[in-house]
């Protein structure tokens, strides 16, 4: 193993002071104290002052100090220098004598508390640093993590070689350890088996290892038993009861992410030591995530099936309509017969005008035309008995179902189901639990003799089984995604430490009482501001009882933005996007973030730079990688290898990351917004082919199937957060996921959406998380707003009508501890705000926790409303945002130009990558545009053209024309003169495609 791992470029940033430090970092570390500036002012010359005062600085901040002080961060020179009363440039000729930076340096470190390692302290730190490496296995992450831990116990960082090779040997050790832990699996059978997944077995040309890295892409009955198929082959050999909880989680998360990327080659080729654990991590992990995709599948084709059933309703009433009216048009004559007084034998005059045949064929048709009170088109939905039984036999048979005690009848049902299939009953009897099954399943499931329909019931029993499974109220043995709920928040055990934690960030009371005092505090002086606005030539009126409120008009754009804009445009630079993307790689240094799975280690070689960034641009733009290594004249095995190892979920979050803390410190950037407001939305993308996620709506996509890439935006126009969702999923299940898991530098507080973006659950997290939660909703006129007993409106005429509910503060208030528990679950990591919202929101009966949480929820969107009706600012810097997103969108279509937009990437992870991609393309362009507007601000002061800097907050770096992305075309004539007969053909077996 490698003893060193630093790039030359990671070597000078941590031998080195930072450029760009945060003010906090400023304020807190190179601040003097008196005691301080006393002892500074004991060296004799003013560049010995300020080299002393700026070791001891600098050793308080990274805990060592750098070779090369003489030219020091320039912010950093000016504040000591201030100050001291000196001047910064006299750092310059600080130390005149090696010895002389010694002597100050052993001064400090008695003065400071530090002291130098020993070998002892080293014996330590590597100790401790085995327990990290068992979680993380970057390098560069764990020597960071040893650095940190030094400074901490003051103990001066040695020399980098020493923590590389300090770092390896770490590494190594968890290596073993790791081994270790897993030993009591590695039995001869198991071994044998593991090994087994690496074979090409006979008549087979795959490997059981890239079958079980093949992941289903559509939710057919083919590959729902395929799936199916793979589970109980993991399950035949024990992978079930394979217990690996001594491994650290995250270790075995990246272990099986390798495993899943490998070939079976690369797996031969590597050390038992190392290996065996990837190739069990992989198979584990496969076993989840089989199960819940086999449980996605089995949702998405019932849920496809009642679907075209309800179309093929329709299609029937349609028909219907048709023939209605000669239907009635018989009845009518029919039954004036019969009511007709004068006429005593009824039967023969019916028969005089209506022969007996048609009469019949009229009630065949009536009856056909009936339909039940309640019509969900089950009867259509079971004319797909045998496709879907095609499958639910073995879907039942291969999973293992736990329940909530409120679903015990459906799980009798189940098991009853299963038993039938299993041969071990014949028939269904009077004793089969009914009670689960919904009133518009009875009038077809019972016969005339008032025996119980086998399909019917079957259908039933797994209709609701879907439903329970989406809730919750149904789990499944080793899945992940539709595991116990319970096991999705903080242990009660470990809630009472991390309560204090989460009230300290959040700023939440931990006494309901206290907060609903808050809230009606707020919700009274709203309701006094919105009583004002009534009749008195504001904004706001009363009509039949129905709040009207007037448009706002807009600020519009002065004309001096127009010309600022003008002449922006005319000197901003006409780019490749080839080019730009360089450009910007160039400054923020991203290709670092993008290491190797297995090494860890960037490319840093031009070659590998080229093929990193062609892989990037394919997937961000739409290209395949086929397209790709044509138009760049690459060769496609090198981008599939680069696509493969170097561009993951991780190493595309660091890198967007990079980019928008990068943006994020420009000081054009502030003009746009703070970075403390942001909006999502999603954008459609029609696909080709299958894919799980994928849906037809026809508003969108036609009659063909389109994906959602959902993002996240900040008012500084960029975008930290991305995911490929289905188009099917209302927006509001997601919002939250990337807020909470925002790694970047933006501190949002504040966040908006559209009306697909809330729920009443929804602004109740927002509100137990501390943010604030400001979406624009459509219609807000007929939503129902709500207030609480205490509020004193009744001298508030219009706001009382209005709000004419109250809400249950019992409810909240005894269910208050368990909301702050599962705010602090979603906060602290224990499970994303998509998976639990899409238990809550599926459950068929809403658990108190739930309820309690729509109550809560209720009284803040009442909050917000009023204070949309109160606050023409309000209304406007939500909609400014929500344009933002929306000019973001046209930006992504055009970078999405490719194969005129239509995704063809099938799996979850390859969307991701894709959405990842965009966003960091997105992002790029951003940066580029920002950097080069203040630019040509600089350059309009320079030629002393005139203009207001205010003006640039109505100049959006969104634009794009001066970007070309469809790359050049090369008309090489002296080549084609050259040109002797025809060109020779390709061969079959060549490298380029």
């Amino acid at each position: 193993m490698a003893s060193t791992f630093l790039s030359t470029t990671q070597r000078h940033q941590l031998s080195h002071l930072p450029h760009d430090i945060p003010e906090d970092d400023l304020g807190r570390y190179f601040t003097l104290s008196a005691a301080d500036l006393e002892l500074i002012r004991q060296r004799r010359s003013p560049h010995n002052q300020l080299g002393f005062a700026l070791q001891l600085c600098t050793l308080r901040y990274v805990g060592f100090v750098p070779d090369e002080l003489n030219n020091p961060p320039l912010i950093i020179a000016n504040l000591l220098a201030y100050q001291l009363g000196l001047f910064a440039d006299t750092v310059a000729a600080y130390p005149q004598r090696k010895q002389t930076k010694s002597e100050h340096l052993a001064s400090i470190m008695v003065y400071v508390g530090f002291r130098r390692a020993t070998p002892a302290d080293l014996q330590t730190l590597e100790s401790w640093l085995i327990n990290r490496a068992l979680e993380h296995d970057k390098p560069t992450f764990l020597l960071q993590l040893a650095a940190e831990q030094l400074r901490w116990e003051r103990i001066l960082r040695p020399g980098l070689t020493i923590l590389e090779k300090l770092v390896s040997r770490v590494r190594q050790q968890a290596r073993e350890i790791t081994y270790q832990q897993l030993t009591h699996l590695l039995t001869s059978e198991n071994k044998f088996f593991l090994d087994q997944t690496l074979v090409v077995g006979k008549g087979n040309p795959r490997t059981t290892l890239s079958w079980l890295q093949q992941m289903p892409t559509d939710f057919t009955a083919t590959q729902i038993n395929a799936t199916l198929h793979k589970i109980r082959y993991l399950q035949q050999f024990d992978a079930t009861t394979w217990d690996v909880t001594a491994v650290n989680p995250n270790r075995l998360k990246y272990l099986a992410n390798i495993g899943n990327r490998a070939s079976n080659q690369q797996l031969q080729r590597t050390s038992e030591l190392k290996r065996y654990p990837i190739v069990i991590a992989f198979l584990k992990q496969a076993l989840s995530d089989l199960i819940d995709v086999v449980i996605d599948l089995f949702d998405a084709s019932l849920w496809k099936y009642r679907q075209a059933a309800k179309a093929e309703l329709d299609e029937l009433r349609l028909q219907a309509a048709s023939q209605t009216n000669e239907i009635l048009r018989e009845y009518m004559q029919v039954l004036q017969i019969v009511v007709d007084d004068t006429i005593e034998d009824v039967r023969p005059a019916i028969f005089a005008t209506h022969r007996k045949l048609e009469l019949e064929q009229l009630i065949t048709t009536t009856a056909r035309l009936i339909r039940p009170k309640h019509d969900e088109a089950i009867d259509l939905f079971a004319n797909r008995y045998h496709s879907i039984r095609r499958y639910c036999v073995h879907f039942l048979k291969t999973l293992t179902f736990h329940a909530q005690d409120s679903v015990q009848a459906l799980m009798q049902g189940i098991d009853l189901l299963d038993k039938l299939n299993r041969g071990e009953r014949q028939r269904l009897s009077s004793k089969t639990p009914i009670g689960f099954i919904t009133k518009a399943w009875h009038p077809y499931l019972f016969d005339q003799h008032g025996r119980i329909n086998r399909h019917y019931y079957e259908l039933a029993v797994l209709w609701e089984l879907r439903l329970a499974l989406r809730s919750g109220d149904v789990f499944v043995a080793h899945s992940r995604r539709y595991a116990d709920p319970n096991s999705y928040l903080i242990p009660p055990d470990q809630w009472e430490n991390q309560r204090s934690e989460l009230i300290r960030i959040t700023q939440t009371p931990p006494n309901g009482v206290t907060r609903i005092h808050q809230r009606e505090r707020q919700l009274q002086q709203l309701a006094q501001q919105v009583e004002t606005h009534f009749d008195s030539g504001h904004w706001l009126r009363s009509k039949a009882g129905r709040w009207i409120l007037t448009a706002y008009e807009g600020e519009g754009r002065p004309e001096s933005a127009q010309r600022l804009e003008e002449e922006i445009v005319a000197r901003l630079p006409r780019i490749d996007m080839t080019d730009l993307l360089l450009e910007v790689s160039g400054w923020t240094k991203i290709s670092d973030h993008f290491q190797h799975a297995l090494t860890h280690s960037p490319p840093t070689d031009n070659i590998g730079l080229i093929y990193l960034h062609a892989a990037l641009l394919a997937q961000g733009c739409n290209f395949t990688l086929t397209q790709m290594a044509r138009s760049g004249q690459l060769q496609r095995h090198r981008l599939i290898y680069t696509n493969t190892w170097f561009i993951r979920d991780e190493t595309l979050q660091a890198a967007n990351t990079a980019l928008v803390n990068y943006h994020h410190h420009l000081d054009i950037s502030d003009l746009w917004g703070m970075g403390t407001f942001s909006s999502s939305d999603g954008q459609r993308f029609p696909v080709t082919g299958r894919h799980l996620k994928a849906r037809t709506i026809l508003r969108y996509f036609g009659y063909r199937r389109g994906i959602t890439f959902y993002t996240w935006t900040s008012d500084q126009f960029s975008q930290y957060g991305s995911k490929a969702i289905s188009s099917t999923i209302r927006d509001s299940t997601y919002v939250l996921d990337e807020i909470l898991a925002n790694e970047t530098e933006l501190p949002i507080l504040e966040h908006t959406t559209d009306t697909n973006g809330y729920t009443e659950i929804v602004f109740a997290l927002f509100d137990l998380l501390g943010l604030a939660f400001t979406p624009r909703i459509r219609d807000i006129a007929s939503i129902q707003l709500y207030r609480t007993p205490n509020l004193a409106l009744d001298t508030l005429s219009n706001v009382k009508k209005r709000l004419a509910k109250n809400i249950r503060i019992d409810l909240i208030l005894d269910n208050w501890d368990e909301m702050l528990r599962l705010a602090g679950s979603l906060k602290f990591g224990w499970v994303t705000a998509s998976l639990i919202l899409q238990k809550i929101q599926a459950a068929a009966r809403k658990s108190r926790l739930a309820l309690a949480l729509q109550e809560y929820g209720r009284l803040i969107k009442t909050i917000h409303a009023l204070g949309w009706y109160a606050s023409v600012e309000k209304r406007r810097w939500t909609n400014r945002q929500l344009n933002k997103g929306e000019a973001l969108h046209a930006l992504r279509a055009h970078l999405m130009f490719a194969n005129r937009g239509t995704i063809q990437r099938k799996s979850d992870e390859a969307l991701n990558h894709q959405a990842g991609c965009l966003s960091l393309l997105t992002n790029s362009v951003i940066l580029w545009n920002s950097i080069y507007m203040a630019e040509v601000l600089e350059q309009l002061e320079r030629e002393q053209i005139p203009f207001n800097p205010d003006d640039i907050r109505h100049i959006w770096p969104t634009r794009f024309e001066h970007i070309n992305v469809h790359g050049k075309y090369e008309f090489n004539l002296e080549q084609a003169r050259q040109l002797v007969g025809l060109r020779p053909l390709r061969h079959p077996h060549s490298l380029h495609p």
